[in-house]
């Protein structure tokens, strides 16, 4: 039996003249196929991977600006879910389709490309990100996004010349606006190394943000001590929250804190399992994780 998204797609791609939305719509519904996992069961040919690119990119080409960002988003993180690594990870087809769609006046299509080629430390995209950047933050100066770019670019000095005071101010103003990245950076900024106030309080503000980084940082914080009072069920609970929000070591580790009853934690193997479920889906070996430890998942 073969999915029917399969079938789909491969029935639009064949027919000419075919509306790019059509198009699209077909690639989103092989592409949700594979986040299901049906490739993992056998309801999707070998050939899947490189028709949904086929499909998308056909979109694409046909002036259709989702298929474009999706394709990019695709290429720029390398797969369509951690079980499911394809497209591989390709920097410059992800700033090529961006450029596309910005080239078809779309702010999403030049925000991708610059954020692809900053991520990707590519040399020969710095000066123009940094251009196109500066373009994108004068037509929407309160943007926060735009501000924590340019705070990157100039923290790093990646297409503008080095300059941290500045790059930290672009952070702040990022993070006063609500950005949980820019929050994530000052906490790391402030550490001095360690953990100081500063960079406790601004963890604080970043995992309140939504910064599963933060969040996981703060549940190590509570675990140990560290820059505040320790409590084994705080740090559990931001673990969690940061599996939550997509990290999958911290769910690992709010699953395992929940299997072994950790420092005066009830044991609650039912909880442990959906976090492992979670952290599995995540993309982290669980079990080999656990069978290291001389422990299992709970039946």
């Amino acid at each position: 039996m073969t999915s029917p998204h399969y079938e789909n797609a491969a029935r639009v791609l064949r027919t000419p003249d075919v509306d790019p939305a059509e198009l699209h719509a077909a690639a989103v519904e092989l592409c949700q196929a594979f986040v299901r996992n049906e490739h993992s069961i056998g309801l999707l040919p070998g050939d899947a991977p490189d028709l949904l690119v086929q499909t998308l990119r056909a979109a694409g080409d046909r002036g259709n600006v989702p298929a474009l960002l999706d394709l990019a988003l695709l290429y720029e993180r390398g797969g369509i879910a951690p079980w499911a690594p394809f497209p591989a990870h390709d920097s410059a087809a992800a700033i090529s389709l961006y450029r596309a769609a910005d080239e078809l006046g779309d702010r999403d299509g030049a925000l991708g490309w610059v954020r692809t080629a900053y991520f990707a430390r590519d040399e020969s995209e710095a000066s123009a990100a940094a251009t196109r950047l500066g373009v994108l933050h004068a037509q929407d100066p309160e943007n926060a996004e735009l501000m924590l770019f340019l705070g990157y670019f100039l923290h790093q000095g990646y297409g503008y010349a080095e300059d941290a005071a500045a790059g930290t101010r672009f952070f702040e103003a990022a993070a006063a606006r609500g950005d949980a990245a820019a929050a994530f950076e000052l906490s790391i900024l402030t550490s001095d190394g360690g953990v100081t106030d500063a960079s406790v309080a601004w963890t604080h503000r970043a995992a309140e943000l939504g910064s599963d980084r933060a969040q996981s940082n703060l549940g190590g914080m509570y675990a140990t001590g560290r820059g505040v009072t320790k409590d084994t069920v705080q740090a559990m609970q931001w673990y969690a929250r940061a599996g939550e929000a997509g990290n999958a070591r911290a769910a690992f580790i709010a699953g395992l804190m929940l299997l072994t009853g950790d420092e005066g934690l009830d044991p609650d193997p039912a909880s442990a399992v959906e976090l492992f479920s979670l952290a599995d889906e995540l993309g982290f070996d669980v079990d080999a994780s656990l069978e290291g430890m001389g422990l299992a998942r709970p039946e």
